[in-house]
C-alpha cells in the first residue's frame, strides 16, 4: 500500500489525501514509549486563519490562558474555548 500511496502524492501534489511524513515513537530515559505521525496541513491556502484550535477531545486544562482581548489569529486555542466562543457567537448574533 505505501508504494501506490507514494506514487499518488507525488503525482498528485494538490491531492486532498493526507500527507502523511513521518512516524515516530520517542522513549525518554525513564518514561513510556510515545508513537506520534507527522502529517501536513490538508488546509493549507491563501486564505488567513481566523481561530486556530488544538482539539483533544478532553476538558482537563483545555482552556487557553489568555484573555478574551488578548486573542488573536496567532493564538492556539483548546477544546473549551471552542465553547465558549460558539456561545458567545449566539450570544453577539441575537
Amino acid at each position: 500500500m505505501l508504494p501506490s500511496y507514494y506514487q499518488h502524492v507525488c503525482r498528485y501534489e494538490n491531492s486532498l489525501v493526507t500527507k502523511f511524513f513521518g512516524v515516530h515513537c520517542v522513549k525518554p530515559v525513564g518514561g513510556i514509549k510515545t508513537r506520534f505521525i507527522v502529517m501536513g496541513n490538508l488546509f493549507c491556502s491563501e486564505y488567513r486563519i481566523q481561530r486556530r484550535f488544538d482539539l483533544k477531545g478532553s476538558s482537563h486544562g483545555r482552556m487557553t490562558d489568555k484573555p478574551e482581548e488578548e486573542i488573536d489569529e496567532t493564538t492556539t486555542l483548546k477544546d473549551l474555548d471552542l465553547n465558549y466562543l460558539v456561545g458567545s457567537l449566539f450570544l453577539h448574533s441575537e
